[in-house]
C-alpha cells in the first residue's frame, strides 16, 4: 500500500492514495455534520446549565427580562431537536456500515441502542431531563422496527410524527419523529450536502424567516415553552441553525469554523461530561439560589470552552472520544483501534 522514495520518505501507493482521496471526499461532507453537532452541543450546554443547576424560573411577567426571553426563543428547545435528528442520522449510518462489513445491520443497531441506555441512566442522576435513555427506548421500539420501511416511508412518518408532536406542545414527544427524520436523511445525506449554495440560501431564507417570525411572536405574546407556538418556533429555529452552519462551512472562514467539529466528534463525551462540570462549577456560583440568566450563560460558555479544549487535545492523539470508543467497542463487540493514524502522500491530509 505504500512505497519509499529515493529520499527515504514514505509515500502512498496509487491504490492507497485513491483510498485516501475517497476518504477525504467523504470526510469533507461529514465535516458539516460534526460542525452541526458541535453547534448543537454549545446550545445544549447552556440549556443544561440551567437544568442541571436547577435554576428557578422567574415568576411573574415583570420579572421575565431579556435574559429569560433570549433563553426561551433562541436556546430552549432550539438545539435538542438538532441533537436528536443527528442521533437518528447516526443510527442510519450504523445500518449502512454494518451492511458494508457484511454483518447483521439490525443486530448491530439493536446493540448500539441497548448500550446507549446505561449512559442515559447514569446521566439521569445529574440531569433530570436526560434524553439518552429515551433515544435508546424509542430507538429499540420505534426506530428499529420502522427501519425496514423504505426511506421515503420513514421520512413521511418522521415528518408526520414531528408535526403531531408540535401540535401537542412538543417536548419529549418530538423525539420519535426527529429520530425517524434523521434515519431517513442518511440515505440522502450525500445529495443534501452537495446541493448548490443558492438552494441552501433559499432554505435558510424560508426557515429563517419563519423562525424569526415565530420567535418574535413568542417573545411578544409572552408565551412560555409549554405551547404549540414555542414548539413550532423551536423546530423552525433548529432547522435554521443547521442550514446556517452548512452555509458557514462553504465560506472562507470554513477553516476557523471547522474547529467546532472537534467538539462534535466527541459529542457523547462532551454531552455527559458537561453535566459533571456544571455540577462542580455550580458549587461556587449557586445558580439554584435565584434566576440569573447572565450568570448561567457565562457558566455554560465556560463549560463549553473546557469541552472544546479537551476535544482538540484528545483528538490530536485519538480517533474517537473516550466514551465514543467505549460505546463503539461494545456495539461491534471488539476492541477498536483508537490511536490516530495518517497516510502520507500527495492527496492526504496530514492533520496530526
Amino acid at each position: 500500500m505504500a512505497y519509499r522514495t529515493q529520499g527515504g520518505h514514505v509515500r502512498a501507493s496509487p491504490q492507497a492514495a485513491e483510498v485516501v482521496a475517497d476518504e477525504r471526499i467523504r470526510t469533507a461532507r461529514i465535516v458539516e455534520i460534526d460542525a452541526i453537532r458541535g453547534v448543537s452541543l454549545f446550545g445544549i450546554t447552556i440549556v443544561n446549565t440551567i437544568g442541571v443547576a436547577r435554576m428557578p424560573v422567574p415568576t411573574g411577567e415583570h420579572q421575565r427580562g431579556a435574559g429569560y426571553w433570549i433563553y426561551e426563543t433562541l436556546l430552549h428547545q432550539r438545539f435538542f431537536p438538532i441533537f436528536s435528528l443527528l442521533f437518528g442520522l447516526s443510527f442510519g449510518m450504523i445500518l449502512r456500515n454494518a451492511r458494508k462489513k457484511k454483518q447483521h445491520p439490525r443486530v448491530m443497531l439493536f446493540s448500539r441502542l441497548l448500550f446507549l441506555l446505561p449512559f442515559g441512566l447514569v446521566h439521569q442522576v445529574l440531569q433530570p431531563n436526560e434524553i439518552l435513555r429515551m433515544y435508546s427506548v424509542i430507538g429499540i421500539f420505534v426506530v428499529l422496527p420502522l427501519s425496514f420501511l423504505p426511506a421515503g416511508g420513514v421520512l413521511a412518518l418522521g415528518i408526520a410524527g414531528t408535526a403531531a408532536a408540535v401540535a401537542l406542545q412538543g417536548g419529549a414527544l418530538l423525539l420519535p419523529g426527529l429520530l425517524l427524520v434523521g434515519l431517513a436523511m442518511e440515505s440522502k445525506i450525500d445529495w443534501l450536502l452537495k446541493l448548490p449554495t443558492k438552494y441552501i440560501f433559499l432554505g435558510l431564507g424560508i426557515f429563517g424567516t419563519t423562525a424569526g417570525a415565530l420567535d418574535a411572536w413568542q417573545w411578544g405574546s409572552g408565551v412560555s415553552e409549554d405551547s404549540v407556538l414555542a414548539a413550532g418556533a423551536g423546530v423552525a429555529t433548529a432547522v435554521s441553525y443547521m442550514i446556517a452552519v452548512v452555509l458557514v462551512m462553504r465560506t472562507p472562514i470554513r477553516s476557523v469554523a471547522s474547529k467546532i467539529t472537534m467538539v462534535g466528534r466527541v459529542g457523547l463525551t462532551n454531552y455527559l461530561g458537561a453535566s459533571v462540570l456544571i455540577v462542580v462549577i455550580n458549587r461556587y456560583v449557586q445558580l439554584e439560589a435565584a434566576p440569573a440568566y447572565g450568570k448561567a450563560f457565562a457558566v455554560g460558555c465556560c463549560v463549553f470552552l473546557i469541552e472544546a479544549t479537551f476535544s482538540w487535545i484528545w483528538l490530536h492523539y485519538a480517533q474517537y472520544g473516550p466514551l465514543e470508543w467505549i460505546w463503539r467497542t461494545l456495539t461491534w463487540e471488539k476492541l477498536i483501534p483508537d490511536r490516530r493514524l495518517s497516510i502520507e502522500g500527495p492527496t492526504s491530509e496530514n492533520s496530526g
